[in-house]
């Protein structure tokens, strides 16, 4: 993926999360198929995880803790990323 599409294809993953302001937060084949709303109608789900990888290392999103199967992962914005897309907008 080209440098711009990266940046856009994160941002959306961004824009996706807050959409779901719940505490128990997306995983990834949740993430990917609400990625069409943004321009990426049908990502690679291992594009959406290294995308949701590189947000958490930033602190922009977060796990979701999971009590009850936590290998199915989920993740949710957290504050700085909501104020890093207002920023933008």
């Amino acid at each position: 993926m080209i440098a711009e599409k990266r940046e856009l294809f994160r941002l959306a993953l961004l824009d996706v999360l807050r959409l779901n302001p719940t505490r128990f937060g997306l995983s990834v084949p949740a993430a990917a198929h609400l990625m069409a709303l943004f321009g990426f109608p049908s990502p690679n789900h291992q594009d959406v995880a290294d995308g949701l990888d590189y947000l958490e290392r930033k602190g922009l999103v977060e796990q979701a803790i999971k009590i009850l199967s936590p290998e199915n992962r989920a993740w949710r914005i957290t504050t700085e990323g909501i104020a890093y897309l207002d920023e933008r907008s």
